[in-house]
């Protein structure tokens, strides 16, 4: 099988795993269900997709809420390798990754548990506190994992040390001397750095660097927004978040924080995005079930496929190339 069969992974709320080739016209695009949509159950969704290697050779999929299951498949093959219960603590599974060769998870109880895929047996790491909506693995630092949720402050912690080494400051209170509420629902590191970035459904970008301050040294505030996803695309401190209203922004971080570029299209509010690292392209995926891909530049729409399912999450090959062809005389 060529490297390249697949560009894209899909995961949807029936428990689904799709695989997608782009084409250069609808006609070329192919989506492969990786699963045996019979044997799926009401439990099945898929909460989070991962790569589990740099190599990209390699996929990770959490799957259910009351029985969680964790999925690998060979991304060359879309071939499901192994399959394994995960026990501890409860809620969905909202951050996965590989730490020194096992499985590394969190559920939205706050456990944090590294699994043997062969054997199924899981070790606890930390406690990063209940109603736990986001785990990001640091690429670099790769002992370190930042963490968000609701009622639950942006955290970082230390897997070796399984200590807890950074937690953000508390909001100042609103005008009428009121605690603010904090509802984190996406974090993630600058790439090559220590700085986290957050965003909430209270309509906050924060970015903090632990080793200056607890208070954010970047923050920016779309009251009218409820930020539900980000990335990091190939552009130094910046950002692409999108929201449940179907608002995908380009956000530059650089000094005090500007909103660039808006990509539009959307129906549904959006559920997850990604970057290609080596081109402009941006890919999401929205509760209308559709894939998107935008040119990051120029906002252009490149592809929009209709993928049946509502659609939760995916991955996108780093050096994923788009070809655009011609359909029935329009571009497609």
């Amino acid at each position: 099988m060529s490297r390249k069969k697949f560009d894209i992974f899909v995961g949807a709320t029936t428990g689904a795993v799709k695989g997608i080739k782009v084409g250069a016209t609808k006609k070329e695009t192919r989506v492969k269900n990786l699963l045996n949509l019979s044997l799926m159950t009401k439990d099945d969704r898929v909460s989070r997709i991962a790569w589990g290697d740099d190599d990209e050779g390699e996929i990770l999929v959490a799957c259910g809420k009351a029985e969680r299951r964790v999925k690998i498949f060979d991304a060359d093959s879309g071939i499901l390798t192994h399959t394994f219960s995960c026990n501890m603590g409860s809620g969905s599974i909202i951050g996965i990754s590989r730490y020194n060769g096992l499985v590394l998870t969190s559920v939205e109880s706050g456990i944090v548990s590294l699994w043997s895929s062969a054997s199924g047996k899981g070790q606890e790491l930390v406690n990063a506190g209940k109603n736990l909506t986001s785990m990001c693995h640091s690429r670099v630092h790769t002992n370190l994992i930042a963490t968000g949720g609701n009622e639950n402050k942006v955290k970082l912690y230390n897997l070796e040390k399984q200590k807890l080494v950074f937690v953000e400051k508390d909001l100042p209170h609103d005008w009428l001397n009121l605690k603010r509420p904090v509802w984190t629902s996406d974090v993630s590191f600058l790439p090559g750095t220590q700085q986290i970035v957050s965003v909430s459904r209270n309509g906050h970008i924060h970015l903090f660097d632990p080793r200056a301050q607890r208070r954010p040294v970047v923050k920016m505030m779309a009251p009218d927004d409820t930020w539900t996803s980000l990335t990091t695309p190939p552009k130094e401190r910046h950002i692409i978040v999108g929201s449940n209203m179907g608002r995908m922004n380009l956000i530059d971080l650089r000094k005090t924080g500007t909103v660039l570029n808006t990509y539009k299209e959307f129906i549904g509010g959006i559920t997850g995005i990604s970057c290609s690292t080596t081109n402009p392209y941006v890919a999401s995926t929205s509760f209308d079930r559709y894939l998107r891909m935008h040119n990051i530049d120029t906002k252009e729409i490149l592809k929009g496929i209709y993928l049946t399912s509502r659609l939760t999450c995916l991955i996108m090959r780093s050096d994923t190339t788009i070809e655009r062809g011609y359909e029935d005389g329009t571009e497609a």
